[in-house]
């Protein structure tokens, strides 16, 4: 499945970037009328496998805000640990209380290199 920044949840499986317009703000991101333009919070983020055939890897997820200055300002980052070969990659879920931050705009990195996907519901 590919970039998906118009479904509830959002599902990210590849890194974006402002560069390439795939941020959340970009002419790849979100579509929906209104909430692209104000942002989001998130209120759950669940981490998976990016396909149900491929073996995760160690890395990091980064959630950055390209807006600030640097651009590097993290909003959210994930560490990821690979299990035993012998055990299952076990979701890593991520709930946020009423008052989360709103992410404005972002983009996501270490997706492609963890072989990951995020799921993200959210608050408009």
């Amino acid at each position: 499945m590919a970039n998906s920044f118009s479904t509830m949840p959002i599902w990210l499986d590849t890194d974006t970037s402002s560069g390439g317009n795939t941020n959340w703000r970009g002419s790849s991101g979100c579509t929906l009328a209104g909430i692209g333009k104000m942002g989001i919070k998130p209120a759950r983020i669940l981490v998976v496998p990016s396909t149900a055939a491929s073996a995760v890897l160690t890395g990091t997820i980064s959630v950055l805000d390209p807006q600030t200055n640097p651009a590097t300002q993290g909003l959210l980052t994930i560490p990821i640990v690979t299990p035993a070969a012998t055990e299952p990659f076990i979701p890593v879920e991520i709930w946020f209380d009423q008052t989360a931050s709103l992410w404005r705009d972002f983009v996501v990195t270490g997706l492609t290199a963890t072989k990951t996907a995020l799921q993200i519901w959210y608050r408009a």
